[in-house]
């Protein structure tokens, strides 16, 4: 069988991916070369590239972190089900989680809402007991024909839990999932087993309906060492309007902004005691009870895959804000937001609760389907909803943590992660360094670098290690569903080095794409800019066609320069528009 077959024969039906583009593992860049380099040695002229983003994201983009990374897949499971898992680290020091749609950590019958305690870590594992189910948490304020409840976030304030809950459209059809018209809060005095209710939703017609609290760690009681005193007198939340990601069905506008309320603590069930974050005076936030004057912290209009191969069974054009979760990281003095699409991650910081909010990493997961672990599956790989980042398994460096989300459709066999599971996303802040490194033609700096991290487009395997692994009989591609014009396999580090030369080797090839049709050039990161290098000399000169070859190797020398980052890019080739690779190498010699 071909590669080609053997591809397809794996995937059976086609999906839709996110995109990483532009982003250098952390930080993100535009792409611009200082001058025509004199001699690519290729077909193709080098050029500017301009990031493979629509819209704008507000404020400058992040250039907080050196390297960030976030698991291809999930790495700690748990014996649940259920999905959305929106977690608080309570005082007695236990986490308290509330699933959708499942039967949370019980083999009993399920529910729209379940509330669970769990212990444990993701080292040592991690068991729950289910604590209350439906009814006996919250209301369903629509007509439950059409509207069930959905948990969106939940806070342990002195004690006591407080539980935000939308509405969410039950369907028929495609309209699933594509309003959430009300809202409100239920709190729980006894550590979730008791559940108050409030008589009305505190919020209807769509305005601020998905609700997330800002996790302050345990019992929120990293507030006041973050804000002060006054300060911690309140709990936050930050709320999206219409629905908790973009409505599929245009059923209603798909959230661009992300706004910012606060309550004072023992009150959160009132509605009346709720501010909304209004704008500065100067640097200090300014506050309203009138939601109609809140500003939005955050407005990010870009799109994620406006094209998608297969837009008929799954969706495209897809909107970035939605509902995550908000968590303050005491030793980086950093709130991380995680945001998603259907098919990416999508994460923010920012040095306070209203901001300014920089895109810090983008994780592109490429198309359905993808890759649970199992007999015959070439992955694990695969993304999920609902990201959130549960205080508790913070490290105390701030350096490392663990992401929940969930995902259920589009698998092409494996598990899927409908479940409360983690995956580990590592972030090393950036401090301004010179590169020191003395020539050696054995150094390979994919190996030998300072918390090499590798960046792609999207990994359809979710392989990211294969092309420094030193095993050149291995081969990840980025097929994914999108017919992108950009396409990049590089590496960034936590400090600059010196480099004169890349070595590319390929991987397979396929009837349909596997290498560069135009354009194949070299870039370093310098001050989270990526740019091209100069006087490039390609050996053997790069076809731009399928005879580049499987598993073949290309040099590229370059006068010496210097960064913490490096990748080749280029236009993806073939009529799926993906390229492919077995080992990228980097040398200062």
């Amino acid at each position: 069988m071909s590669p080609m077959g053997r591809r397809h024969f794996v995937f059976g039906l086609s999906g839709a991916a996110g995109v990483l583009a532009g982003l250098a593992g952390a930080g993100v860049a535009v792409s611009r070369s200082p001058e025509p380099a004199p001699d690519s040695g290729a077909d193709e002229p080098t050029g500017s590239v301009e990031p493979a983003v629509a819209g704008s994201v507000a404020g400058e983009l992040s250039t907080f972190f050196a390297t960030a990374f976030v698991g291809n897949a999930l790495a700690v499971d748990s014996e649940s089900d259920g999905d959305l898992w929106v977690t608080c680290w309570a005082d007695d020091d236990n986490l308290y989680s509330v699933n959708g749609d499942g039967s949370g950590f019980s083999d009993g019958p399920r529910h729209d809402i379940v509330v669970n305690r769990i212990t444990g870590d993701p080292k040592s594992g991690l068991t729950g007991e289910v604590l209350a189910v439906a009814d006996e948490v919250g209301a369903i304020w629509g007509d439950p024909d059409k509207y069930n409840r959905k948990p969106t976030g939940i806070v342990c304030a002195d004690g006591r839990l407080y539980l935000a809950i939308q509405d969410l459209r039950l369907g028929p059809g495609d309209i699933a999932f594509n309003d959430a018209p009300n809202a409100s809060v239920s709190w729980s005095d006894d550590h979730g087993r008791t559940w108050h209710k409030t008589q009305q939703p505190m919020f209807t017609e769509g305005v601020f309906t998905t609700i997330f609290f800002l996790d302050f760690g345990r019992d929120s009681r990293d507030t006041a060492a973050a804000l002060g005193a006054d300060a911690a007198r309140y709990v936050y939340a930050y709320g999206l309007d219409g629905n908790w990601r973009g409505s599929f069905t245009a059923t209603v506008a798909d959230p661009f902004d992300l706004f910012l309320a606060r309550v004072p603590k023992g009150a959160v069930e009132h509605r009346n005691r709720w501010e909304f974050f209004a704008g500065l005076d100067g640097d200090k936030p300014r506050w309203t009870k009138h939601v109609e004057e809140r500003r939005p912290v955050l407005r990010d209009t870009r799109r994620q895959y406006p094209t998608l191969r297969n837009f008929r069974e799954y969706p495209h054009n897809l909107s970035v804000i939605s509902q995550g979760g908000v968590v303050y990281v005491s030793a980086l003095k950093r709130y991380l937001y995680t945001s998603w699409t259907e098919y990416t991650y999508e994460f923010y910081e920012a040095p306070n609760p209203w901001g300014p909010w920089k895109l810090f990493l983008t994780k592109d997961f490429g198309g359905y389907p993808w890759f649970g672990r199992g007999p015959g599956c070439p992955g694990p790989k695969n993304g999920g909803y609902a990201t959130t980042i549960p205080s508790k398994f913070i490290e105390p460096d701030g350096t490392s943590m663990w992401v929940q989300s969930n995902w259920w459709v589009g698998s092409a066999g494996g598990d899927t992660a409908y479940s409360f599971n983690l995956r580990k996303l590592t972030l090393l802040p950036y401090t301004a360094k010179s590169p020191a490194n003395q020539p050696d033609p054995r150094d390979n700096l994919a190996y030998t670098g300072t918390s090499v991290t590798p960046i792609e487009k999207s990994a359809h395997y979710g392989h990211s290690e294969y092309y420094n692994d030193g095993d050149f009989t291995k081969s990840e591609n980025s097929f994914d569903q999108e017919n992108k014009d950009i396409d990049f396999w590089g590496f960034t580090w936590s400090q600059p080095y010196l480099m004169n030369q890349v070595v590319y080797t390929t991987g397979e090839v396929f009837d349909d794409g596997g290498w560069f049709a135009a354009g194949l050039r070299v870039q370093v990161r310098q001050n989270f800019q990526w740019i091209d290098v100069r006087n490039t000399k390609t050996d053997p000169r790069y076809p731009y066609t399928p005879a580049a070859g499987p598993f073949t190797t290309y040099t590229f020398n370059f006068a010496t320069t210097s960064g913490d980052g490096v990748r080749i890019i280029g236009k993806p080739g073939g009529t799926a528009y993906f390229t492919s690779i077995a080992e990228l190498e980097v040398y200062y010699r």
